[in-house]
C-alpha cells in the first residue's frame, strides 16, 4: 500500500508540474521561450506546530535538510537556501536556482524531491499526519536584474540563526489590466530601478538586490534582498528613495507589496524559535 501510495504521489507531482509549466498565465500567451536560465523556484513551507504524537515542525525541518542535501548532486543546481520567517517561525521558504527550467523539472522528477513531498504532507501510522498547514506552494520565476554580490554561489553570508544576515522575499503583484492598456514595462523598470538606487545608495550594508519575474504570472514579481543588519534595512525603507518608489508603484500594484523578513535556516528547529545551528 505505501509502495503504491508513492507511486500515486510521483504520478500528482508529474501532474502538478504539468499544470505549473503550461504558461497560460494572466496575460496568455507561451512564456517558456522567455524561461531561460538560471531560473529561480520559491516554495513556501508552512509547518503545522507540534502535531500530536509527534514533534511536526523538527520532523519536518529534518526532512526539509534531507530534501536539500540530496538536491545538491542533482544536475543544474546552481543554490540551494533555506530561509527562516521571523514573524512566523514555523514558516519558511525554499530558494533554489537552477541552470534552467528543464534542469528544475528534471529536479522534481527525481525521487528524493517525490520522497520530501509524500513525507511531509502524509505521514501514514503509526506517526500520523504530519506536517504542513497548507499545500506547499512554489512558483517559478526567471532574473530580470541582480545587483552586488550574486545570488548564486557561495559569495553571500552562511551564518545560520540569530547571526544571520537579513534575507528578505517582497510580492510583487502589478494589475494585468494596467500591463494590457499601459505601458507593460513601466512596473518592472520601476522595480530595476530601485533596485540600482537601493545598491548604490547602501553599498556597504545591501549585499543582493535582484528582481525576479513569476514564469506563468508575468504581471507578478519578487525581489529578493540580502542586508548585513534588519537596522540597516529598516532605514532605507523609511529612506525619501524609498518613499518614491512606493508612491510610483502604489497605483500600478493589484495588492499591497508583501514583504518577509527571513534569515538563513539551520538545521535544528527550536519551538516558538525556528531553526538554529546544529
Amino acid at each position: 500500500m505505501r509502495r503504491l501510495l508513492r507511486r500515486f504521489s510521483a504520478v500528482a507531482a508529474l501532474s502538478l508540474l504539468s499544470a505549473a509549466t503550461a504558461y497560460a498565465g494572466d496575460g496568455g500567451g507561451d512564456h517558456r521561450s522567455a524561461a531561460r536560465g538560471p531560473i529561480f523556484d520559491i516554495t513556501h513551507f508552512d509547518v503545522l506546530p507540534l502535531l500530536a504524537p509527534l514533534d511536526s515542525e523538527k520532523v519536518a525541518y529534518r526532512q526539509l535538510f534531507a530534501y536539500r542535501d540530496a538536491s545538491k548532486s542533482d544536475a543544474g543546481l546552481k543554490s540551494f537556501r533555506i530561509v527562516n520567517w521571523l514573524e512566523a517561525p514555523n514558516h519558511s521558504f525554499i530558494v533554489d536556482a537552477w541552470s534552467s527550467l528543464d534542469a528544475f523539472e528534471q529536479h522534481l522528477a527525481q525521487t528524493h524531491s517525490v520522497d520530501f513531498r509524500f513525507a511531509v504532507q502524509n505521514q501514514p501510522p503509526p506517526d500520523g499526519i504530519c506536517c504542513i498547514g497548507s499545500p506547499i506552494d512554489d512558483r517559478q520565476y526567471s532574473v530580470v536584474q541582480s545587483f552586488g554580490t550574486s545570488w548564486i554561489g557561495n559569495g553571500l553570508p552562511a551564518t545560520v540563526g540569530a547571526g544571520s544576515a537579513l534575507f528578505v522575499i517582497t510580492y510583487v503583484d502589478f494589475l494585468q489590466a494596467f500591463l494590457d492598456q499601459g505601458d507593460p514595462d513601466q512596473g518592472e523598470e520601476s522595480l530595476v530601478k530601485y533596485g540600482a538606487d537601493s545598491i548604490k545608495a547602501n553599498a556597504k550594508h545591501l549585499l543582493n538586490f535582484t528582481v525576479l519575474r513569476q514564469i506563468d504570472r508575468p504581471n507578478r514579481f519578487i525581489t529578493l534582498e540580502v542586508w548585513d543588519t534588519e537596522t540597516d534595512y529598516t532605514g532605507w525603507q523609511g529612506s525619501a528613495a524609498t518613499a518614491r518608489f512606493i508612491a510610483e508603484a502604489t497605483p500600478l500594484l493589484g495588492s499591497p507589496l508583501d514583504h518577509r523578513l527571513n534569515i538563513l535556516c539551520g538545521e535544528t528547529y527550536i519551538d516558538n524559535t525556528g531553526c538554529v545551528a546544529p
